[in-house]
């Protein structure tokens, strides 16, 4: 991932490569923003599951169903994993690497280049503010959704200390509120080994 800059002007300036990391933590963002009834009766049937199973846990079915509604609960993105472990092993065959973007963002909407700088390097429409449907925000990414089939990621570290003059413009110009999903037990566990790992050794 590359990070771009951000102008003085009140503009944002970014330009976003993809990694596999990030493709997948925009298909769970996607996910999350779009298909809430889907989420919410995956969690209450999950639930119901576990429960009928630890009434009946002296049971091996008691115990099947316990692990089933685990199952359930802990596997709510495993389409999304799926869809895009094809797309990146697609990207990969062809050679020509994970996609670009640069996002220029101005008073009236955000100007797209796609692969800014390489020989295909073209000009999209641009997006209006107000075609925006959803915005989502975890710790590395803000999200713009434009429909519920794909959107764009902005790299916080490419915003610098810009971040939250970032949040409120948007929020600002598409009369939206930032959806912040609050990181899983497992995935503060990961962020922090992750941290630790990257911190000098010291005796």
């Amino acid at each position: 991932m590359s990070g771009g800059r951000t102008e003085s002007t009140g503009k944002f300036d970014v330009t976003m490569t993809h990694t596999e990391e990030s493709l997948l933590a925009l298909s769970h963002m996607q996910y999350d923003l779009f298909c809430t009834r889907n989420f919410i009766v995956r969690n209450v049937l999950s639930i119901t599951v576990i429960v009928i199973g630890a009434m009946y846990i002296a049971k091996f079915w008691g115990i099947a169903l316990i692990a089933y509604g685990g199952y359930l609960m802990t596997s709510a993105y495993s389409s999304s994993n799926h869809t895009v472990k094809k797309l990146v092993a697609a990207i990969e065959a062809s050679g020509k690497g994970y996609p670009s973007s640069r996002y220029l963002f101005t008073e009236k909407g955000i100007e797209i280049t796609f692969h800014p700088g390489k020989e295909d390097e073209e000009k999209l429409l641009p997006v209006g503010y107000s075609d925006i449907l959803k915005l989502g925000e975890n710790a590395d990414y803000c999200y713009l959704f434009p429909s519920a089939n794909g959107g764009y990621c902005v790299p916080k570290k490419a915003l610098g200390e810009r971040q939250q003059e970032f949040v409120r413009f948007i929020e600002g110009k598409t009369g939206k509120k930032f959806y912040r999903r609050r990181p899983s037990p497992l995935q503060r566990i990961r962020d922090w080994l992750r941290e630790r790992n990257s911190e000098p050794y010291h005796l």
